[in-house]
């Protein structure tokens, strides 16, 4: 037992303190220290070795137990943005006009890893959600013989819808549906928000007119990593425990993620300052690439609502590709509103979960 506890007090130690970085994180833009990025986006896992840690020395009866307390103490603010206990429904005497939300990061349509089975449940989801706005990303067809028949389909559905897409906001770039905006309600105006990266990364808007009143619909599809094949393989053979990994490829992966937070930082910045600037209150959604104790996300978030936090249940997950899974598609509102029923459901063609949530507009 000796040996144990001697193990126990660096650990730890340094988990507290690695749980201090990383709740300081979201405050430090990784544009000027970029380290605590990695802390940050670490958290889920620290915080659940520092809770075991404790519950050690709390069996113990040990001093040390301060410790691991001061960690859990110091970062239990951000543990309601990864898992919720209470769902919350729409009250019965609702008198609030009801928008229904859906974001989803379509991968595509299943244009690259499509693993089979019968496609129609996102259409049904879609019928059952009833979503008054739809916000997508990476929607563009590819022309492949699976998804042309899911854009054809799709486009028949909501042929009556009002629509944003990054294509018709600009002559030259960037190419498809990538980032767009489905709108049952009409839309009085539209363009960039944000244009850091000129391809498939950026941000649109879409004001609409719903219930006598403007408002604006932002969708983001923020910088993402761009791991290739190779690296994918680096990852699971770490997941794996292998020792032998080349210390060249880990660093490879480190260097992206490096340039992706600090990508992220500089689209947040603008999306921040044009979000302070709007003359109406906002509905933000999109991919952020970014856990929620990212600058990032709490850049963007300032003082709006985050939908999972409002209504969400369980531990949310949106992305559900090779790399860990973590929350990384939001659904964020004006703080003076209400959302409700938020949920994610899993589809066979995306490596997200498509995301929605009603919100309620006085």
């Amino acid at each position: 037992m000796k040996i144990i506890r001697g193990i126990f007090i660096p650990v730890g130690i340094l988990l507290a303190l690695a749980l201090a970085l990383a709740t300081l994180s979201p405050f430090f833009s990784p544009g000027e220290f970029w380290p605590l990025a990695f802390f940050g986006l670490s958290f889920p896992f620290i915080a659940l070795a520092n809770i075991l840690v404790l519950l050690f020395w709390l069996i113990q009866k040990s001093r040390w137990s301060f410790v691991s307390l001061g960690g859990f103490l110091l970062s239990i603010w951000n543990i309601p943005a990864f898992i919720q206990i209470n769902q919350v429904e729409i009250p019965e005497n609702n008198k609030a006009n009801l928008l229904n939300v859906v974001t989803f990061n379509t991968h595509y349509m299943g244009a690259y890893d499509y693993s089979g089975g019968d496609s129609s449940f996102f259409f049904n989801m879609l019928d059952t959600l009833a979503p008054d706005v739809i916000c997508l990303q990476e929607f563009a067809n590819l022309g492949g013989n699976y998804e042309k028949p899911m854009f054809k389909k799709f486009f028949a559905q909501y042929h009556n819808y009002s629509n944003v897409n990054a294509d018709a906001l600009s002559n030259t770039f960037p190419t498809g549906y990538g980032v767009c905006i489905f709108s049952r309600y009409p839309i009085v105006n539209k363009g960039f928000l944000e244009l850091e990266n000129q391809n498939s990364n950026l941000t649109v808007f879409a004001d609409i007119l719903f219930a006598g009143d403007t408002i604006r619909i932002v969708n983001t599809h923020l910088k993402s990593i761009v791991f290739d094949k190779d690296d994918y393989r680096t990852i699971q053979e770490l997941k794996d425990g292998d020792e032998t990994t080349d210390t060249y490829k880990i660093r490879k992966i480190i260097a992206k993620l490096k340039y992706a937070f600090q990508y992220r930082a500089k689209q947040a910045n603008k999306i921040r300052e044009r979000l302070l600037d709007s003359p109406y209150k906002v509905v933000l959604c999109g991919d952020f690439n970014d856990s929620p104790t990212s600058y990032s996300y709490h850049t963007i978030r300032g003082d709006m609502k985050d939908s999972f936090k409002e209504s969400g249940k369980g531990m949310s997950r949106t992305y559900i590709g090779k790399m860990p899974s973590f929350r990384i598609d939001y659904i964020l509102h004006d703080p003076s509103w209400n959302s409700y029923h938020y949920r994610t459901n899993t589809l066979n063609f995306s490596d997200h979960k498509m995301v929605s949530c009603t919100i309620a507009i006085p």
